[in-house]
């Protein structure tokens, strides 16, 4: 049976699960129902998704189960999915509203996957009181990143209400990027040219030069920095706090939605990115809930940065090409203006550190970066070493067109991702139709009522647009 290798990224998220590490990630998906819904009509798109038998990759993609692979992971092909597993159907007990739904997701989140399976599953959720339909698509961060997952996402759903026979996500292809007989069997892809023959020559050339690139960025990063760089984040400098304490495997989820109109207003206003915007509005979320619980550090919070480097015209079909940036979220500054500024200095910098990098040797540098970390998840003592930074916030783009899967429009597009231990709360934010949905991800237990970061982080804006207000 034919195999392939992981890329070192995919085979640190696979070292570092444990049973509270779980390397879930997911996305809610929350549908109203096409006008001509009739009772049938969930039974009927369960039969439907169920006819598609062949996988496409990644999800035709398994961990193999040879001794050797224990080590070193490797995937493996399998021909059809045992969808008995991979497609459920739940029913949310009355009165099925956000309460509701929330426990059931969070209930999800947190039962690992079974690594004899294509590491994914659609997760099929009636009985929400207002007669919408959810689905829960979860995935192992080995398979697939965040930013992938949307791509794909948006791929199998249409811009056109009225249109039927979308595939199941598992099982969508791209007719235009397959290879035909005819182009497989050409002069030009049997014989490389001169030009091909060069780039191959190069490869091994670029290759080292880009590792070196990455150490000068960790170099850089760790202690060689200049008086020019004074807001650029160190690793392993962020302050001691509750969110970096010890996990276990259970979950909360809460979620919140934002005018994307609003966000951008607030951008310009304060001289920033939209980003700037939402590590301002996490930073006075988290500042209220830890302040309330008596736990807010003297020192800054520092949030960790997914940054995607994925080409945009990539397949998406497989693995992470994410690297982290480092930013501060001024947390131990009460002026609301201050802490802006001193947020959108932070990232101008972050970026402008990780712009001199190509592709490739950011992912040298994301290695390196991260080996630590993912040392220290494997060896189980995150939670007792300094924090590599105290929260994850990713912000993730998403469409700005309203989506449709089979009639069904999707209204709310939530990401949820993952909390570690020594990172005890993730926040991912992912724009859709002119919105910017906000989903907490944190260990229940080691959190009390974490699920309030959520409704604070509402409240932050608020308090943004009123320290802005012309």
């Amino acid at each position: 049976m034919p195999t392939s290798t992981l890329n070192p990224i995919d085979i640190a998220f696979l070292w570092g699960e444990s049973d509270s590490n779980l390397m879930n990630i997911a996305h809610l998906d929350i549908f109203r129902l096409p006008p001509e819904a009739g009772p049938d009509f969930v039974s009927d798109l369960l039969d439907d998704l169920r006819t598609y038998t062949t996988p496409t990759r990644p999800f035709d993609r398994r961990l193999d189960s040879a001794v050797i692979s224990r080590v070193l992971p490797r995937w493996v092909s399998v021909d059809a999915p045992d969808l008995d597993y991979h497609l459920q159907r739940h029913v949310l007990p009355g009165p099925g509203g956000q309460r509701e739904l929330g426990a059931l997701v969070s209930r999800l989140h947190g039962i690992p996957m079974d690594r004899s399976h294509p590491l994914w599953q659609l997760h099929v959720i009636e009985g929400l009181d207002d007669g919408r339909l959810a689905l829960y698509v979860k995935g192992h961060h080995a398979l697939l990143d965040g930013v992938a997952t949307v791509r794909l996402a948006r791929k199998v759903m249409s811009n056109d209400p009225d249109e039927r026979g979308r595939p199941a996500i598992w099982a969508y292809t791209e007719a235009g990027k397959l290879r035909t007989r005819h182009d497989s069997q050409s002069p030009s892809a049997s014989r490389p040219g001169v030009s091909s023959l060069i780039r191959r020559l190069n490869a091994p050339i670029r290759g080292i030069a880009d590792q070196l690139t990455g150490l000068q960025a960790i170099s850089r990063m760790y202690g060689g920095l200049s008086e020019s760089d004074v807001t650029l984040i160190k690793p392993y400098s962020a302050p001691p706090s509750i969110l970096n304490g010890p996990i276990t495997a259970e979950r909360r989820i809460a979620t919140q939605s934002f005018d994307l109109d609003r966000i951008s207003e607030l951008a310009r206003r304060c001289g920033g990115t939209i980003n700037d915007v939402i590590l301002a509005i996490c930073a006075g979320g988290l500042r209220r809930y830890l302040a309330e619980i008596g736990e807010l550090p003297e020192a800054p919070l520092i949030a960790g940065m997914p940054m995607s480097f994925r080409p945009k015209d990539s397949d998406d079909a497989e693995g992470n090409a994410t690297t982290m940036a480092l930013t501060t979220l001024a947390t131990d500054i009460e002026d609301v203006r201050e802490r802006v500024a001193a947020i959108v200095a932070s990232t101008v910098e972050a970026k402008e550190h990780m712009s001199r990098m190509s592709s490739a040797a950011v992912m040298a540098y994301t290695a390196m970066l991260m080996a630590p970390f993912g040392a220290s998840l494997v060896l189980g003592v995150s939670s007792r070493i300094t924090p590599m930074f105290n929260v994850v916030i990713s912000n993730m783009p998403g469409p700005s067109e309203q989506l449709h899967y089979n009639g069904m429009a999707l209204e709310e597009w939530h990401a949820v991702s993952i909390p570690l231990d020594g990172q005890a709360l993730n926040i991912t934010i992912l724009s859709y139709a002119n919105r910017l949905n906000l989903c907490v991800t944190a260990c229940a237990t080691s959190l009390p009522h974490v699920q309030r970061v959520a409704p604070y982080c509402g409240e932050a804006l608020a308090e943004l647009e009123l320290a802005y207000k012309q």
